[in-house]
């Protein structure tokens, strides 16, 4: 079976997102505001899930592969939702002309608003390959994908030498540290999309995810048209916004789910 050391890897993760969130979330837990909260929890627990997945279908233990597989429809809706609102948070907080989001933040929302519409994406396409475990394996890794290039970016400015932030005078440092972190995740994908051809296609999905996100930010983030996108989204209701990533991910999922039921699979006569 492929990706034989993905929990690890998915394990490997979690310390490294606390590292990197650490001054920003993790450090002051008590300040942050809830979306921040549901995010934390249920991409950690998506982490979680991906790695128990993965260790299941290693270790031949499939019944537990497919009970574990059931929180999916539970849980990406959630995570889908917290994408969502976490979007909606970062548009209050560049309402209220934040520094970090009056230089970049505005900018990134871009990514953020196309990681909701991504991940389902993601999670659609690899519940409707289930049956073809190469596919369903890489489609379920790289919904972290978009993930890598926020954790490594922070990781960057906090650890890497002339890439720290240490006040408002290096906040400039972000710029080069997010180029460095997309371009490292999309040699990742495109290095997975070689390793595991024929069927590498959904490392190249995931890589060109990737370098949209960038693309967007350079672009579009930079418009004044966007910045009026930014000031409308942070009126809208947080629960309306949450309710429509959660339906959205229950979209995907089912969806995927009953198109998985035909793939392979002869048309009647």
């Amino acid at each position: 079976m492929p990706y034989s050391k993905a929990h690890w890897f998915m394990l490997a993760l979690l310390p490294v997102t606390v590292l990197a969130f650490w001054p920003s979330y993790f450090g002051i837990l008590r300040e942050a505001p809830l979306a921040h909260h549901l995010h934390g929890v249920t991409g950690t627990l998506w982490i979680l899930l991906i790695a128990g997945q993965s260790f299941a279908a290693h270790s031949r233990r499939l019944p537990l592969h497919r009970s574990v597989g059931r929180l999916v429809f539970v849980l990406a809706p959630l995570l889908i939702g917290a994408f969502s609102l976490v979007t909606w948070a970062g548009a209050q907080k560049s309402a209220a002309q934040h520094p970090f989001y009056e230089a970049f933040g505005r900018a990134l929302l871009t990514g953020d608003s196309l990681l909701v519409f991504a991940t389902a994406l993601l999670v659609y396409l690899a519940l409707r390959h289930r049956r073809r475990v190469q596919l369903h394996s890489a489609l379920m890794i790289g919904t972290v994908i978009g993930l890598l290039p926020p954790i490594l970016a922070r990781v960057f400015n906090v650890y890497m030498p002339g890439l720290v932030i240490s006040g408002p005078e290096t906040l400039y440092r972000f710029g080069p540290s997010l180029l460095l972190s997309i371009v490292l995740t999309v040699a990742l994908g495109v290095v997975l999309a070689f390793r595991y051809r024929p069927y590498g296609w959904p490392w190249w999905l995931a890589s060109g995810i990737t370098a949209l996100l960038y693309l967007l930010y350079v672009t579009l983030g930079q418009t004044a048209l966007w910045s009026g996108v930014v000031a409308q989204i942070a009126t809208w209701s947080p629960i309306t916004v949450f309710a429509f990533g959660v339906v959205l991910g229950a979209i995907s999922c089912t969806l995927g789910w009953r198109h998985g039921q035909t793939v392979g699979r002869l048309p009647s006569a």
